[in-house]
């Protein structure tokens, strides 16, 4: 490829989107999140999952157990956006690695709760400034600022996509 046709592929600046249709812009938006949704797994592997020897689905529970004590299976499927099949896998995982327990609800026995054991405290404890640092590094490009814009609007393009999904399955 010569230089002259590797110039046609820059992404457009900010100035040059703005010139776009809302029709031009969505299809450049799509491509992006199409790039980082293709990268960032990519880079969740390399950076957190295979140092921790943890996949990033189950320390994302953990880290939600860390912070809310103890969760329902639903809550947790409502937290992740996964099926309760998902979810089931996840903390089945957690529990073979001694991680998580289930236990039985307080008020309502065939609600399954879960909680972190005394061995998933001390892994995070152990894993978690490692992966927060890594964190900081990757969105230390953005601003404070950028980043909280940035955590909107993913959040409202995620509720979008629920949404449209879940009018689909009505």
């Amino acid at each position: 490829m010569s230089k002259k046709d590797a110039s046609k592929l820059q992404k457009p600046t900010s100035a040059e989107l703005a010139k776009l249709s809302q029709s031009e812009i969505s299809q450049f938006a799509a491509a992006s999140v199409g790039r980082l949704s293709n990268l960032f797994p990519h880079w969740m592997l390399l950076n957190v999952e295979n140092p921790a020897n943890i996949p990033s689905s189950r320390l994302i529970v953990l880290w939600l157990l860390k912070r809310e004590q103890s969760l329902s299976m639903s809550e947790i499927g409502k937290a992740i956006d996964l099926t309760p099949r998902g979810i089931t896998r996840i903390v089945d995982g957690l529990e073979a690695d001694g991680l998580a327990r289930r236990i039985e609800g307080e008020f309502d026995k065939r609600i399954k709760m879960v909680e972190l054991t005394s061995k998933g405290q001390r892994f995070l404890k152990t894993t978690l400034p490692d992966v927060q640092g890594k964190f900081r590094k990757l969105f230390s490009t953005l601003e404070k600022s950028e980043s909280i814009e940035m955590i909107r609007l993913l959040e409202k393009l995620t509720d979008q996509l629920k949404t449209d999904i879940d009018d689909h399955k009505s």
